[in-house]
């Protein structure tokens, strides 16, 4: 019943999502060493290369679309909320429901296209115009993946803001979608801030260089 529960609500989504982040993290590491290879050996060694460059823009590109499920997931994408923050707890939950369907339907229209043009090249077997001659079946499986996992991704927050709106005022506030906001930057913006001296505040400890001991108490 559990493992039924787990895969009807999309829990499994948020797994995903970190996986991938996680996997765009390594084609990160990846196009940065590869670029890196393509420096050193064209300009110390005097052997150019034709794979260096394609092969981390399609590095880049897995990065941009598969780990945006895994920036979903932690709210990581720019969003403007200054007026849904002044709303109530279960206001913001249902703006962000519909916030979030909205976006669903953009990412199934994205699969949707994505699909088609990966299809064609699968039929047609169509390579890369390069040296390299890299299938573009495999390029332009990226973007339809990356977008069917950020397709999940939504549908589990739509799922637990649903749960949340219909159990209550505690479960509302717990719901995935109310943490829009970045964690991280968020506890840099809030940090307290010592508060300025006060007009006309003595400073007594304020060192003048080249001034005599009167001419520092005189103006302190």
């Amino acid at each position: 019943m559990r493992v039924l529960k787990y895969l009807l609500t999309f829990r499994w989504a948020n797994t995903l999502s970190e996986v991938a982040g996680y996997l765009s993290a390594v084609a990160l590491v990846l196009a940065t060493l590869a670029m890196m290879h393509g420096v050193v050996t064209r300009y110390f060694f005097g052997l150019p290369t034709v794979w260096q460059t394609e092969v981390s823009v399609y590095l880049l590109v897995f990065v941009t679309f598969v780990g945006a499920a895994y920036g979903l997931k932690h709210h990581a994408h720019v969003g403007v909320d200054l007026l849904v923050e002044r709303l109530p707890v279960r206001g913001q939950l249902v703006m962000r429901l519909v916030t979030a369907v909205m976006s669903l339907i953009v990412v199934a229209a994205v699969i949707w296209t994505a699909y088609g043009t990966w299809w064609e090249a699968v039929e047609g077997g169509f390579r890369s115009p390069t040296s390299l001659r890299a299938p573009l079946s495999v390029a332009y499986a990226i973007l339809p993946l990356g977008m069917l996992l950020v397709a999940f991704q939504y549908v589990a927050f739509v799922i637990e803001g649903v749960q949340g709106l219909r159990t209550g005022q505690g479960a509302a506030e717990k719901a995935a979608l109310l943490g829009q906001g970045n964690a991280e930057l968020a506890a840099v913006v809030e940090e307290p801030q010592p508060a300025p001296a006060a007009v006309g505040e003595r400073d007594t400890g304020t060192v003048w260089p080249g001034s005599t001991d009167e001419e520092r108490l005189g103006r302190s």
